[in-house]
């Protein structure tokens, strides 16, 4: 990974970090404004407010936590896979021949010796994204499965327990 496509995650990375940031940091002042609210409310001696009331629990949220979880971390692994898949190029002739040059200088060889270990390096050296980066998507995946694996063993234990 060269320095450019360092620069580029990181500054993907920092921006995700300040959503999930700003995302939480919205959800506390609206749940310490629903607070003030009812605080104020019960001070006064009036009718305190309703607002927000959960949706009735069952067990097919366990079914779409497993459905969400398990779409997202295969979209993931075709993701990855289909970035590293275009990062692979081979490198270009004056890539190598560039090198080559620079090892006949560093090294004091001649230019054929310095062609062949360029290339024989060219060969044998890793380009781009490696492939086993998509297998962070079964992180999600296998969240999402134990979903499912609970929802269906949940089921078949009767009402009581889902």
């Amino acid at each position: 990974m060269n320095s450019r496509e360092a620069a580029i995650f990181i500054t993907i990375l920092i921006a995700v970090l300040a959503l999930i940031l700003v995302v939480l940091y919205l959800r506390y002042r609206n749940l310490q404004m629903y607070h003030r609210e009812r605080m104020a409310a019960l001070e006064k001696g009036t009718a305190v407010p309703v607002g927000h009331t959960l949706a009735p629990w069952s067990a097919r949220v366990y079914l779409l936590r497993g459905l969400l979880w398990s779409f997202a971390g295969a979209a993931l692994i075709a993701c990855l896979l289909g970035i590293a898949g275009s990062t692979h190029r081979p490198e270009s002739i004056q890539a190598t021949m560039w090198r080559a040059k620079s090892l006949s200088d560093t090294l004091n060889i001649s230019a054929e010796e310095a062609r062949k270990m360029a290339e024989t390096e060219r060969d044998t050296r890793p380009s781009g994204m490696p492939f086993s980066v998509a297998l962070l998507g079964l992180i999600p995946l296998g969240v999402g499965l134990a979903y499912l694996v609970f929802y269906y063993t949940g089921r078949s234990q009767g009402p009581d327990h889902a």
